[in-house]
């Protein structure tokens, strides 16, 4: 059982271990993705194709990467389930949509990305949830042409149809991992590039999307997922493991953590927890911000008054009965959050992921002479004389005419 009481030896080196390992770089991951995008840059659709042959065991013609998804007919109770997902996340993301707004004759204007990929993982399952969270608030949005980016065998499957068809999904590209972040990227003879790239991926996925920035935008850096809970001696024990076991489900590299003030709840904890004991909810709220975790549960009294005091977490859920997985699929919030401590500064995939804002400037000569020797004393501080002079020169005229 691996459960440590805080502010000793053997909890700092367990705490210190998960920073260290979110920090770690993946040599290999590294050296794959870089071999997937010099492969898509030089080869296109027919390095595409082979990498699909290759890892998903399935021969694609190279003009049948991309298809258009099919109506379909999936059972009820499925379609029930989906369109309930759909309804929740849509009334939850709509209020995200940003305006444009007008100072007098400046304007801020936002207008949507034009083309948008949402990665969807489908290897050891099919992420409806996933193109749901990515594609919903793009549709909000109103991206004009959205692209799923999974595996062929995801692609296969009639439930992911029905989702695009539900969200204006036009496009489906039949590549997943690196390849497929690529291809979206950069584009080949038969996938158009997409202007921005979203959602969760493994290690591969990642590190390909952090290499093509630049040459594409991305909602964030993601690792592998995270829990922690905080809970005093009121939680029900029965659901802090379910929870914790939960998360672990996602595979061996997730990392589920309690913060209790009971020696006694952590020792009914799972071995594949670490559990810490804390002296306080205070000291247990201060760890969960140095941890920045993608998932907060909290089992404790006063659940929501201690969700409002941590700062760094990307989805903070009050009470026994808000378990994470219901933020997965139809709680309505999104489950694409920032992961490895980049809660600090990343936040949840929203609609304002999907915009873009530029400023437009119409100065009127009255509105550029009130300020143009301010700006032009500034610019000269600067050592930039030519700045200066393109805001003194139309000062001048100004005066003149006037």
């Amino acid at each position: 059982m691996r459960v440590f009481t805080t502010n000793t030896p053997e909890s700092d080196e367990a705490l210190r271990a998960i920073l260290e390992r979110r920090s770690a770089t993946n040599e290999n991951a590294l050296r794959v993705a870089d071999e997937m995008i010099a492969g898509v840059r030089s080869r296109g659709d027919a390095y595409v194709a082979e990498v699909i042959a290759k890892f998903d065991g399935v021969t694609l013609e190279p003009d049948a990467i991309r298809i258009a998804p099919r109506d379909v007919t999936i059972s009820a109770e499925m379609k029930n389930a989906i369109d309930l997902a759909i309804d929740r996340v849509e009334a939850f993301h709509r209020p995200q949509l940003p305006n444009s707004y007008r100072l007098g004759n400046l304007e801020h204007r936002v207008r949507p990305i034009r083309r948008a990929g949402v990665y969807v993982p489908g290897g050891r399952a099919v992420y409806l949830s996933t193109l749901i969270m990515t594609a919903v608030p793009a549709h909000i949005a109103g991206v004009e042409e959205i692209v799923c980016i999974t595996t062929s065998s995801a692609a296969d499957r009639d439930e992911l149809h029905y989702v695009c068809n539900r969200l204006g999904v036009r496009e489906i590209y039949r590549c997943g991992g690196a390849a497929g972040v690529a291809a979206a990227a950069i584009g080949t003879q038969s996938l158009a590039r997409v202007d921005k790239i979203v959602g969760p991926g493994n290690a591969y996925v990642t590190v390909a999307k952090m290499r093509l920035i630049g040459e594409v935008g991305i909602d964030m850096t993601a690792g592998p997922t995270e829990l922690i809970v905080i809970a005093d001696d009121s939680a029900d024990a029965r659901f802090v493991i379910a929870d914790l076991l939960a998360q672990a489900e996602h595979g061996a590299d997730s990392e589920v953590v309690l913060l209790t003030t009971s020696q006694s709840l952590a020792a009914q904890m799972p071995e594949r927890a670490l559990s810490f004991v804390v002296k306080s909810m205070d000291e247990a709220i201060a760890l969960t911000d140095l941890i920045a975790p993608e998932h907060l549960s909290i089992h404790a009294r006063d659940a929501a008054s201690i969700g409002a005091r941590v700062q760094n977490c990307g989805a903070i859920f009050c009470g026994p009965f808000a378990p994470p997985a219901a933020g997965d699929y139809v709680a309505g919030t999104n489950h694409v959050l920032p992961t490895a401590g980049s809660a600090r500064f990343f936040s949840p995939l929203g609609v304002y992921d999907f915009v873009k804002r530029s400023n437009v400037i119409s100065i009127t000569a009255e509105e550029l002479a009130e300020v143009s020797e301010a700006g032009e004393r500034i610019a000269t501080f600067e050592g930039l004389p030519a700045h200066a002079a393109s805001m003194a020169i139309r000062r001048t005229a100004c005066l003149a005419t006037s």
